[in-house]
């Protein structure tokens, strides 16, 4: 199954690192206005977004009109547990280029400040990146489990949203017992329920 996985991503990979900037731009900004014109968007207070890397649907302008519309915005930071482990903590921005900085693997982060750092039981939607999603709301990430493991410490309430390319979403993908599903996936054709 690993080795399944290792293939897909591979696949997809590969066409997303190709896709034309304009097309990243274009789709990117029909994805971004099907969930801002959404009633779970409009009702929800706090939501975890994350900052786009090697082309996955760009999510900049997502970012701005949450925080322009009053949201309280909340972006990952990878950070070592004591036990030596990495985990996804959400910190609270308020201003996309002023409260981030590179981070774990490059991919821009929220500054650490422990005045902003979000519970997990406070999220009311997390848009969740991937390589590949299936019609079964399943993902498959970059391979360290870090949202998989995260998803799991959030409110049964908490809408998990994938947001994607169409050419990433595939019929089916393997699913092992530790991965979670999401509530729904957005794409720039369709939303996947």
């Amino acid at each position: 199954m690993k080795e399944e996985k290792r293939l897909i991503r591979k696949r997809i990979l590969e066409i997303r690192e190709t896709a034309d900037i304009g097309f990243i731009h274009e789709m990117s900004l029909r994805i971004t206005k099907k969930f801002t014109s959404m009633d779970i968007f409009k009702k929800s207070e706090t939501i975890m977004a994350y900052m786009d890397f090697r082309n996955e649907v760009a999510t900049m302008d997502l970012i701005k009109f949450c925080i322009s519309h009053k949201k309280r915005v909340a972006l990952p930071r990878i950070e070592s547990r004591e036990t030596g482990h990495k985990e996804i903590y959400p910190y609270v921005i308020h201003d996309i280029l002023l409260d981030t900085e590179p981070g774990f693997y490059g991919i821009m982060e929220p500054v650490r400040n422990p005045g902003n750092l979000v519970r997990p039981d406070e999220i009311d939607i997390v848009l969740v990146p991937g390589v590949a999603f299936s019609e079964g709301r399943y993902r498959i990430g970059y391979g360290a489990g870090y949202y998989d493991r995260f998803l799991k410490k959030v409110r049964t309430d908490c809408i998990k949203i994938g947001i994607a390319f169409e050419f990433q979403v595939l019929k089916s993908i393997p699913v092992e017992e530790h991965d979670v599903p999401l509530d729904m996936i957005i794409t720039e054709e369709r939303i996947i329920l």
